[in-house]
């Protein structure tokens, strides 16, 4: 049973849902970094959940485990991610700090901490990616000039005791091989794409796998058509007179009546050893339009209240772009609510009105010619679109009859721009959705569980690849670009949608979210693990390494870029809500 939480409840748990899902993702993505860098032989000196001030910390080994104040990501350091030479070599003076055997052991970088010895930088090398000791020449305030080598467990020091480890070229990243590169830089997407699997499994497990071999009906939707007059644990034993033995065979038979352009189907049930037949109106939903579904009943057409005589659709949930943002009190703006009663396609008018149609030699009856039309004309250079409906204008009380309705003809309407049908595919979309509620029951059936887990990661995964082919490839018409983007706001608001609706589905979402994460962090972009793979995929071909300062300047370039679109992403969320 899933139970409505108040909002300020609601708003708390979802705070908390946030911080779980992306703190998790982020610190898994970054754990992959540290043990694949560790088994590489690179030196990690701190692996942080979360950013900020410092809450606990504890050494081991070489390696600093700290969890911050903002809960939100996590970091690992690697010895050779940073190199400060540029920036010591224009300071006006540092400090050094030496062992018993005259090594340098740390770098002042602090102007008011005590050093042995001070001057400014003649020259240096902090890489040692050469083959040669690392060394720095000072030139003191005599203008003497003097070599000192560095120390294995040499360190920076900052202000307020901030240090950072200077180590031997051999523990740095850079020094390792190219195979070993690329996993380190992989691995932080591998831990997402584990955790994803892990969390669909858990799913697939909990909720088990549709009973096709029963015609038993496991679940039923409220507030669809079947909910009306049927009942779960009914078994469904004919559909238009055809027997039915099986769930397969029941989706079969309702796939010729779909397929057929009928709006119902007469179903019968065995509920208590007794039978029931019940003819059953379809809910449609015309995803071309944006419009989740045209309701119905298992009466089908519903007369529109205070208008006796005329028929309609009952609009479900509208895609935001046909609510206008300039005038909330403009009546021509389609709305849940509203009922559908013509369609114009190309300058043609079709009324749900009429009885039926003759289209293209097939006679269609209902308002099953809507699903015709819309699956020949509509995502494939449609011509233009219309609704005619009855708009709600005034609700004075609960009770529909009393509502207050204005027809919007073709005339006033707004034309409609429907989605192509690249866009529907590419989100694995179907134009034309049937349903009348039910579902199947559901049995814990190992294998075929563990596939589902399967197919769901496959799915999520592939669908971020086709999205951003649209987002980037050539296109005459442009439906998806950056302003469609969510950023931290607007995966908020997802997760607190998905809060209300229970644990099952707030996981299938995290799982998404830490495949997104993955795949994103893999694209060949400098500044993120793909870019850093980019580089190394440059070295293997041209057999030549990418110079670090040309790589530090592209890797700069690419985070402004980056923090840039991020904020432009968050302006956008907040506005949209």
């Amino acid at each position: 049973m899933i139970l409505a939480l108040t909002e300020p409840f609601l708003t708390i748990i979802a705070i908390l849902a946030f911080v779980i899902i992306i703190g998790l993702s982020i610190s898994l993505h970054e754990l992959g970094h540290l043990v694949a860098a560790k088994k590489a032989g690179v030196l990690c000196y701190d692996y942080s959940v979360g950013f900020g001030p410092i809450i606990y910390k504890k050494q081991k080994g070489e390696t600093q485990y700290s969890i911050r104040a903002i809960p939100i990501g996590g970091f690992v350091q690697m010895a050779g991610m940073i190199d400060l030479s540029s920036d010591i070599k224009k300071q006006p003076e540092i400090g050094l700090n030496f062992d018993d055997e005259g090594k340098i052991t740390e770098v002042v970088l602090d102007l008011e901490r005590e050093a042995q010895v001070r001057g400014k930088v003649y020259e240096l090398d902090l890489l040692g990616d050469k083959g040669e000791p690392m060394y720095i020449t000072l030139e003191d305030v005599n203008g003497n000039v003097t070599q000192y080598f560095v120390s294995d467990n040499a360190s920076y020091v900052f202000e307020k005791n901030q240090r950072l480890g200077l180590p031997p070229y051999e523990r740095t990243v850079d020094s390792k091989s190219k195979p070993w590169r690329l996993i380190v830089f992989f691995a932080g997407s591998f831990m997402n794409f584990v955790l994803a699997l892990i969390i669909y499994l858990i799913v697939s497990f909990s909720t088990g796998v549709a009973n096709t071999q029963s015609n038993e009906i496991g679940n039923i939707t409220e507030n669809f058509p079947a909910s009306e007059v049927l009942k779960s644990g009914d078994k469904i034993t004919a559909v238009n007179g055809n027997t039915i033995s099986s769930w397969d065979g029941f989706q079969a038979e309702m796939e010729k009546v779909y397929s057929n352009y009928k709006t119902s189907a007469t179903i019968k049930v065995l509920r208590d050893n007794e039978e029931f037949e019940y003819e059953i109106y379809s809910r449609t939903a015309f995803n071309s339009f944006g419009i989740s579904d045209f309701g119905s009943s298992t009466k089908g057409l519903v007369e529109i209240p205070n208008n006796p005589g005329i028929y309609g659709l009952e609009l479900g949930n509208v895609n935001p772009v046909y609510k206008n943002k300039d005038d909330a009190k403009d009546k021509n703006i389609i709305s849940k609510g509203d009922y559908l009663v013509g369609i114009s396609i190309g300058g043609n008018t079709y009324s749900l009105n009429e009885a039926s149609y003759n289209i293209d030699g097939k006679n269609i009856s209902g308002f099953g010619y809507l699903s015709y039309l819309v699956n020949k004309y509509v995502g494939v250079g449609a011509p233009t679109i219309k609704f005619e409906y009855y708009h709600l204008d005034n609700k004075n009380t609960d009770d529909k009859s009393d509502d207050t309705y204005t027809l919007i003809s073709f005339n006033e309407s707004k034309e409609i721009e429907p989605y192509t049908d690249e866009l529907l595919n590419s989100q694995e979309i179907t134009k034309v959705v049937h349903l009348i509620g039910v579902g199947a029951t559901s049995h814990f059936d190992l294998f075929p569980c563990i596939g589902q887990a399967f197919e769901m990661f496959w799915t999520d995964f592939t669908v971020i690849f086709r999205t951003l082919k649209l987002l980037i490839a050539p296109s005459d018409v442009r439906q998806v670009g950056v302003s469609n983007l969510s950023g931290v706001v607007g995966i908020f608001g997802q997760i607190k949608s998905y809060v209300n609706t229970g644990i099952i589905p707030l996981l299938a979402f995290a799982a998404m979210l830490s495949v997104n994460l993955g795949i994103v962090n893999l694209l060949p972009i400098p500044a993120l693990d793909g870019g850093k793979i980019l580089f190394v995929i440059i070295e293997a071909i041209t057999r030549k390494r990418v110079p670090k300062k040309v790589e530090a300047i592209i890797n700069g370039i690419f985070m402004i870029l980056l923090l840039g679109l991020m904020i432009f992403v968050t302006v956008n969320d907040i506005m949209r809500i």
